[in-house]
């Protein structure tokens, strides 16, 4: 066992210890005591007994010996004296019997024990009593026996001296039950509850949260270690506690802060995915960032490596000498270039020289009056877009974490600026692919026909210079119908130009297109539908409806029909047939219709936008069938 583990002499157990060994010792003691004069007056009435004992043997002995019996009888009695006599002197501890330990006591049980061998023996001998006489045997016989009854005063004496000390004993032992009891009660509520009490109050003032709450106890026992433990528990709390209050106070500040800028970055993005053009989408962030940080003013500009300089998009709260200065627009000029050249982040106190690099003499912002200026990056995809200043008066600048937030509203920017000019270039792109598919429609309808009628315009002034009539009315017959199919083709292509559709309005569209297609032809149509399959995209539905425009142009131009029939099966895959009872198109007819004709490709060109594929048949009954496929894996749910 370690050394350190046993208890020392002043811990509460050493002390508990020692009191009950104490009292257990005197206890113990007091009890022996008792238990040892208990022994002894048992023994001395077993002694007080045979001595009575030996009285009335002596009696009896006298007695039988006047009566005349016989010898052996005497004799018996005579031994039963002697034996009791013996054991008397001897004692008998197991009995228990013995005489008290005296000196009276033994002197008058030797004065017995002889007087009985020398005088008494003798004259109980069978005819003694005639030879000595009868009153003289009574004499001997009383003054033995009176010999026999001082015995018994003196262990009586010596009994009713022990039987006062038990009860002296028996009293000190009450004394120490009652001192004990209550020596116990005192120093248990003086080492024990009072500890405890203190102990329990100081846990539950704790508890209430005072925590600056301790327990003084000036011992050196368990408790007063319980103390100290207690007290420095309560320390190490009240420390936890106001470190904890600090750090939730500045996690509290921390999110109030987090939250600002999530509020802001959400606040500004959420502006930045809306539809705007560059500039308002410039200008909006601007506003937005400079009363996010306080700024007295701010810039965008935007970076054009072909020049090597920064052309402003927008400017907010500059003056207007500050707009007009050019070396603001050269990258290698002021503060703003230097961000640009470094693709860093520049913050700058303008009435500071240190750390800085060489720039021009005069800074035009300082002699506009700012304090500071902070210079942001614009990026998208990795690639510098350009900047956005901002302008600071009294010195104010944004702290760390509001710089990266910035930095981050700038990658936001960068996005929505490329979106903005990838939106812009797909208009454009979007803008000439129609423009190329009006020129082929344009030519393949009104060129072609101009064409025509500008070859019968010189046939009619042959002819009327000639003087042939009817060949200058036949002329004019074919002029009449080719302006006529001009205007239909020209009616065609406005209307068709002018459709706009969204998918709950194509059933709708594709029943106006035919309605109209019926009007101007005379040509019967009907429709058929089905299928519960995905929605089309609106540029699907859109180069759907375009593809059957000109599949009908061609029948109203080419196929001589009576009859279409378009049908709809929208599931996995969509499926649009149009399909004509007209003269049909042969293999020949078609390469030729490819090669001058281009119609067909605008129907190809559209179709390969959608990712979709057209294919174009005879039937074997008579007419052609144009077939529009969409595969399940190219439609996107919408």
């Amino acid at each position: 066992m370690n050394l350190d583990q046993l208890p020392s002499r002043h811990s509460l157990s050493t002390k508990l210890l020692v009191l009950s060994v104490l009292w257990l010792v005197v206890a113990m003691i007091s009890i022996g005591f008792t238990l040892l004069l208990s022994w002894k007056l048992e023994g001395g009435a077993a002694a007080i007994n045979d001595a009575g004992s030996l009285r009335m043997r002596t009696y009896r002995t006298v007695m039988l010996l006047s009566q005349n019996e016989p010898p052996a009888v005497i004799e018996e009695q005579r031994t039963k004296f002697q034996t009791t006599l013996d054991r008397l002197i001897a004692g008998d501890p197991a009995r228990p019997l013995f005489l008290p330990d005296t000196p009276e006591v033994h002197a008058q049980a030797d004065w017995i024990r002889n007087h009985w061998q020398q005088r008494m023996v003798p004259l109980l001998q069978p005819g003694q009593l005639q030879a000595t006489g009868a009153q003289t045997l009574d004499r001997e016989a009383d003054a033995f026996v009176d010999g026999i009854d001082r015995l018994v005063q003196l262990i009586e004496i010596d009994n009713a001296r022990n039987t006062s000390m038990l009860r002296v004993f028996q009293l000190v032992l009450i004394g120490m039950a009652t001192v004990g009891a209550l020596s116990m009660m005192y120093l248990l509520y003086l080492l024990v509850i009072l500890p405890v009490n203190q102990l329990h109050q100081g846990m539950q003032r704790l508890s209430q949260g005072d925590l600056g709450s301790r327990v003084e106890l000036d011992t050196q026992d368990e408790f007063g270690a319980l103390s100290e433990g207690f007290n420095q528990m309560a320390g190490r709390l009240q420390g936890l506690v106001h470190t904890m209050e600090q750090k939730v106070a500045a996690k509290t500040q921390e999110l109030e802060s987090n939250n600002r800028q999530l509020a802001a970055l959400y606040q500004v993005t959420t502006f930045l995915h809306q539809s705007h053009d560059l500039e308002d989408t410039c200008e909006g962030f601007l506003k937005q960032v400079m009363q996010l940080t306080g700024a007295t003013a701010g810039a965008v500009r935007l970076l054009d490596s072909e020049r090597g300089k920064i052309d402003a998009v927008v400017q907010v709260g500059l003056p207007d000498a500050l707009l007009t200065q050019q070396e603001c627009s050269r990258v290698n000029a002021c503060y703003c270039g230097q961000s640009v050249q470094s693709g860093e982040t520049v913050l700058r106190r303008i009435d500071r020289t240190e750390h800085q690099v060489p720039l021009i003499p005069s800074l035009p912002c300082q002699n506009a009056g700012f304090d500071a200026v902070t210079v942001f990056q614009i990026r998208a995809n990795q690639q510098d877009l350009g900047i956005f200043t901002l302008f600071f008066r009294d010195g104010e600048q944004p702290g760390a974490e509001t710089q990266q937030l910035l930095e981050a509203l700038g990658s936001h920017l960068g996005v929505a600026i490329a979106n903005t000019r990838l939106a812009a270039s797909d208009r454009q792109l979007a803008v000439m692919e129609e423009r190329n598919l009006m020129a082929q429609g344009l030519h393949d309808s009104i060129a072609q026909s101009l064409s025509f009628l500008n070859l019968q315009v010189q046939m009619l002034e042959a002819a009327v210079a000639a003087g042939e009539r009817e060949q200058a009315q036949e002329n004019l017959a074919f002029i009449r119908a080719g302006v006529q199919e001009s205007y239909e083709d020209v009616r065609e292509l406005l209307l068709n130009f002018r459709v706009r559709i969204s998918k709950q309005e194509l059933p709708e569209a594709v029943r106006s297109l035919l309605a109209r297609f019926e009007s101007q032809t005379g040509v019967h149509t009907t429709l058929r539908m089905e299928g519960e399959g995905l929605p089309l995209d609106p540029q699907q539905q859109l180069q759907v409806i375009f593809i059957l425009q000109e599949a009908l142009s061609n029948v109203r131009k080419h196929a001589q029909a009576s009859a279409v029939a378009v049908a709809i099966r929208n599931e996995d895959d969509f499926v649009m047939t149009i399909t004509d009872n007209g003269r049909g198109i042969d293999a020949d007819e078609m390469e030729e219709r490819r090669a001058h004709h281009v119609g067909l490709s605008i129907m190809q060109e559209r179709a390969h936008r959608i990712h979709a594929s057209v294919t174009i048949h005879r039937q074997a009954e008579g007419g052609t069938q144009v077939s529009l496929l969409l595969p399940q894996n190219q439609r996107i749910a919408t």
